[in-house]
């Protein structure tokens, strides 16, 4: 501890706290006659191991001796620069980023504490969400990605209250890198863990194998958006390239300015005494968000504006009728309104200065296109799930595909993949093990998912078609056979199996993690897919998934 450790916080109550535990540690790791035999068994940590200062001035006054071959940092997470040394450590960053620098002193910390260490030496430090899913954050992103060789993304973001003994509900992840060059064909793992019981309970976290996405360095460095990481939470790979493709098209705020159209969310209450004049807004009809439903505008909710300050009035022009409306919610309640002049709040983004057909014409596409659509928008959200649990951002509604032809040219599987993210992923995010993904047992969706497993690997071996053959269960586990042209299994004995899946299908690392694997096992021309009874482990969506990576581990082995 005196030689080997050190550590920094500009608090003396945090210093005081951590010499304390550092010596319960210790008590931990001897033998009680070590404690009894010792003379002087906790040494004074403070000013050698432990040193209070501002990391930034420690550093520069090179109080930390080096070679440092790790770091372990929670840093704060706020835009604030408290001392002179933040404030020096956010000039240099401004100079070498430019532009792109941003006042989240957890930036700083992480980018400081990089250049602590020895060639070869490994960093894990927490970070806001903002790091991966904020659009502003990509220069942030971009440079620390490029300079330095990142291996993990653990993604705590879907685990709600992870720090609610301080009474916040901070979205974070942990990043982990090494002071090296990356190599060239580097994956970055994009580790998504989702809201259980024991992370509720404080008792640790569960990972699971469809959480584990490879990224190729490559991509991410060519993604300046937090598109790639969002589709980690929606179920990875197939729900990037659906987001991906669709982001090609014409969007919504495009075809309206080509209209000129006056397009803008609702008027702004007044913050902190800030009013403006709104005369065209007080008195007059209002439209509460929430009475903008899937069924249409509720009329009976609607109220007036009261005489309260208002920070942004918008204009007479957009709350003057026709109007489309769409809240900014994800599943994309619309409609149109016509009877009289209708205000409404910045929940809701307003279509007006239109033609009544033209409106009319977007209304019935948001209707006819509303699953890839509300699928669209959890993958683009700034807002959906790390900030709100179900709100979008307006520039979200704006950013919706309309393209010039009217057809998204959604193909079966990408259907299949959106479906998936609206009815079931978006729960999930939220809910986690009380979502219907892991409330739910497999059994009636087995079929489809043997059909398009079938139809996927058949598309490739179409000369001994795939079969599925009948699945077989234990306690919490279900085998699910397929053949190559036709045959029969043997199940003697299979009673006996049960422990064995189960301790393969199931892993405790340390006290904090366990985690959930699934077994593919080729015997001669049967596969075999091993894996826990949910619906979550036998979606349609996940049958792709698992096609791919049949499909990849048949070429690798000569087929």
């Amino acid at each position: 501890m005196i030689e080997r450790l050190r550590g920094v916080d500009v608090e003396g109550g945090a210093i005081e706290l951590a010499a304390f535990s550092l010596c319960l540690a210790l008590c931990d790791a001897l033998e009680p006659e070590d404690i009894r035999a010792s003379v002087q068994l906790f040494p004074k940590l403070t000013d050698r191991t432990l040193i209070e200062s501002c990391f930034f001035e420690a550093r520069e006054k090179a109080r930390i001796d080096g070679p440092v071959g790790v770091v372990v940092g929670n840093p704060p997470f706020e835009s604030a620069l408290k001392t002179e040394g933040a404030r020096r450590s956010y000039a240099r960053f401004t100079e070498a980023l430019g532009a792109g620098a941003d006042k989240q002193v957890a930036y700083l910390f992480l980018q400081e504490a990089m250049e602590l260490l020895a060639p070869g030496g490994v960093l894990s430090m927490l970070q806001q969400y903002n790091l991966i899913y904020n659009a502003s954050a990509a220069p942030v992103r971009t440079a620390f990605f490029t300079r330095w060789d990142v291996r993990e993304v653990l993604d705590f973001v879907s685990i709600r209250g992870l720090f609610s003994k301080g009474g916040a509900d901070t979205k974070i992840v942990a990043v982990v890198a090494e002071a090296n060059e990356a190599p060239q064909d580097r994956r970055i793992l994009h580790a998504v863990f989702r809201r259980a019981g024991r992370a509720d309970a404080e008792q640790g976290f569960d990972i699971d194998y469809y959480d584990l996405h490879w990224l190729p360095r490559s991509e991410v460095l060519a993604e300046p958006g937090p598109d790639i990481w969002r589709a980690g939470l929606l179920g990875g790979a197939r729900a990037y390239g659906l987001v991906k493709r669709l982001k090609k098209y014409r969007t919504l705020k495009q075809y309206a300015d080509e209209r000129g159209w006056h397009v803008r969310e609702g008027f702004v209450e007044g913050q902190k005494g800030v009013s403006r004049a709104a005369d065209h807004l007080i008195g007059k009809p209002l439209l509460p968000s929430a009475a903008l439903t899937l069924n249409g505008i509720d009329k009976d909710r609607i109220t007036v504006v009261p005489d309260k300050p208002i920070e942004g009035p918008r204009s007479a022009e957009l709350f003057t009728p026709p109007m489309l409306l769409i809240r900014e919610h994800e599943d994309l309640p619309h409609a149109i309104w016509s009877a009289h002049y209708l205000t409404f709040k910045n929940q809701i983004v307003g279509f007006a200065q239109a033609r009544r057909d033209d409106l009319e014409d977007v209304a019935r596409w948001l209707e006819a296109e509303s699953v890839p659509l509300r699928a669209y928008a959890a993958g683009i959200s700034t807002k959906l799930f790390t900030q709100k649990a179900t709100n979008l951002a307006g520039a979200d509604v704006l950013a919706l595909p309309f393209p010039e032809n009217g057809d998204l040219d959604i193909s079966d599987n990408e259907r299949i993949v959106a479906e998936d993210i609206v009815f079931l992923y978006r729960e999930f995010i939220r809910k986690g093990s009380e979502s219907r993904l892991l409330r739910e047992d497999a059994g009636p969706a087995l079929e489809d998912f043997s059909a398009l497993f079938c139809k996927q690997v058949g598309a490739v071996y179409p000369k001994k078609p795939l079969v599925s053959l009948p699945p077989r269960r234990w306690p919490g586990i279900v085998c699910h056979p397929f053949v190559f042209g036709s045959g029969a299994i043997d199940w003697d004995g299979e009673d006996s199996l049960h422990g064995k899946i189960d301790a393969l299908l199931r892993e405790q690392k340390g006290k904090s993690v366990s985690i959930t694997r699934i077994a593919r096992i080729y015997d001669g021309h049967f596969i075999f897919l091993l894996k826990p009874d949910r619906l979550r482990y036998w979606l349609r969506s996940v049958a792709l998934r698992d096609s791919d990576d049949v499909l990849a581990d048949l070429r690798a082995q000569g087929f």
